[in-house]
């Protein structure tokens, strides 16, 4: 199934591989699959927008479904909630409009007609998916004003369906916000294996990731340009053996989970975590490149979320400019150090704000790519898609059109990037000031109000330590602190200058520390 998974129109497929479950059951054989395939489902649940729609993964059919109607989970999901008496994907299955179509037989033979459905609302609001792929989930609710935001290492690549894109993110509120960019349709420019797909759609270039461009790369396959991006695993070619997939020498390692979790209460987190270390995905032309995203449930009306990206990378070369991309429906309007991302069509009415902290402004060039002529641009080419217009109009499709590109202006083998995301509502905007964080060895920011400064704090190397850590919220608010990185066990913050000490327990696979109390200087330690 990992072969389908990197792919939005997964639920049709997942169908397939749910008939031997149940023919070699049926057979006497019991269950030839690991159990854990009853959780492969909870992705798209995880992943549907509160317009029905999912975000998008990989290649996306989408052209059979119109605009303002939910995609269906196809027949899988209902047989998978049959077969391990899953009410939770019943509801699901429901919630969608699920329909077997020419499937429907399986239906009349294996539903377990006396399941009743369990309210998907009952789930944590956060979900990880583990090895091989190492995505998280989050979302603010499960209502109609709900955020959901997506964010990947990618510990294997599986090729063909999924995109080399480990380290994207998407974010969505009120509309797609930081989305996939291209379309899997269209003529001999569009298609499966087209221009298009090879040299943008299915790269690097068209997601939310980071680019290392060495101007001389070659990708080592005919028809693969050089997009500044990710290498190919194994020439792009399937592993058709578990053997072949785990030799190190054929390159399907791509990315290896730092840490992961969420918090502090796994109902309804406030903070989702997810680090990763990418160098693998970038081949030689990086020595390191790592990831930490930090999704903030801010449970605020006005501006409910903020998503807080950190980058470290040092490439091989100085001269190698690297960029950091934010992929975008609508044109954004871009300041020096800042960006304004709105959805206007069919409707929407989300608005995200981004807040460049790192590299320095002096240092920070923020500018936007894309419009006629230039919607799918890769360093002097546009791979254009001849999707019919009406077809576009039409459909579910979303190929976006715009980007940011952030890069450092002076060259450097190693640079920094830390970017802050909010979202809010366009038609009654709101915008919580930013401000870079120091602290010692770390770096984050401070989220101001109203009513709590939000603090998050990263190692710039992503090692773990066990060094205490000095932190002095800003302003006089009470303060949600997040600090990463830290050396698991039993360590306190204790607020300087008084009695005030919180026990707070790090655990191996988070590597965090969070606690909350009055404004003030801090000192966590072990």
């Amino acid at each position: 199934h990992a072969y389908h998974q990197g792919d939005s129109y997964g639920p049709h497929r997942y169908s397939w591989d749910t008939y031997p479950l149940w023919i070699f059951d049926r057979l006497g054989a019991g269950n030839v699959y690991n159990p854990e395939q009853r959780f492969v489902p909870y992705l798209w649940i995880y992943a549907t927008r509160p317009d029905g729609q999912r975000l998008r993964a990989g290649d996306t059919f989408a052209c059979s479904t119109p605009r303002g109607r939910p995609w269906s989970q196809y027949i899988g999901t209902l047989l998978t909630a049959s077969y391990y008496g899953d009410g939770v994907l019943l509801d699901q299955y429901q919630r969608q409009g699920g329909s077997g179509g020419d499937e429907t037989i399986f239906e009349v033979l294996w539903r377990d007609t006396t399941l009743q459905a369990k309210s998907i609302e009952t789930l944590p609001l956060s979900y990880y998916c583990g090895s091989p792929f190492g995505w998280m989930l989050a979302r603010t609710e499960w209502g109609r004003d709900s955020v959901v935001a997506e964010m990947k290492v990618n510990e294997y690549n599986f090729v063909n369906h999924q995109h080399l894109d480990a380290g994207a993110f998407q974010i969505y509120y009120k509309g797609a916000l930081a989305m996939d960019s291209g379309v899997y349709q269209g003529g001999a420019s569009g298609g499966y294996g087209s221009p298009h797909c090879l040299n943008y759609y299915w790269r690097t270039i068209a997601h939310n990731c980071l680019l290392v461009h060495d101007p001389n790369e070659d990708f080592g396959r005919r028809g693969y340009g050089n997009d500044g991006g990710q290498r190919l695993p194994n020439g792009r070619s399937e592993a058709r053996t578990l053997k072949t997939l785990l030799a190190p020498e054929n390159g399907y390692r791509t990315g290896k989970i730092l840490s992961h979790g969420f918090g502090p209460d796994p109902q309804t987190p406030a903070f989702t975590l997810l680090q990763g270390d990418l160098t693998e995905a970038y081949g030689k032309k990086v020595r390191q490149a790592t990831r930490s995203f930090v999704f903030l449930n801010l449970r605020n009306a006005a501006v409910p979320a903020a998503m807080v990206v950190f980058d470290r990378v040092v490439s091989t070369d100085p001269a190698f400019r690297k960029y950091w991309l934010l992929h975008t429906l609508e044109e954004p309007r871009v300041d020096s150090t800042s960006a304004v991302v709105d959805c206007t069509q069919h409707d929407d009415r989300g608005r995200l704000s981004l807040d460049v902290l790192l590299p320095e402004a002096q240092n920070a060039d923020l500018t936007k790519v894309g419009g006629p002529g230039k919607e799918y641009w890769v360093f002097g080419e546009n791979y254009a898609n001849d999707v019919d217009p009406q077809r576009l109009d039409r459909s579910s499709l979303e190929p976006g059109a715009w980007r940011i590109e952030l890069s450092p202006k002076a060259a450097a083998s190693e640079d920094l990037f830390l970017n802050v995301m909010q979202v809010t509502d366009r038609q009654s905007p709101s915008h919580l000031s930013v401000r870079r964080f120091a602290a010692g060895d770390r770096v984050g920011c401070a989220i101001e109000g109203p009513g709590t400064t939000w603090v998050v704090l990263l190692r710039k190397d992503s090692r773990r330590s066990a060094e205490p850590v000095k932190v002095r919220t800003p302003g006089d608010l009470p303060c949600c602190v997040l600090v990463t990185d830290l050396t698991p066990g039993r360590w306190q913050a204790k607020r300087d200058g008084s009695g005030d000490i919180r026990s707070v327990t790090v655990d191996e696979i988070s590597g965090a520390a969070w606690f909350e109390g009055p404004s003030g200087a801090w000192t966590l330690s072990r």
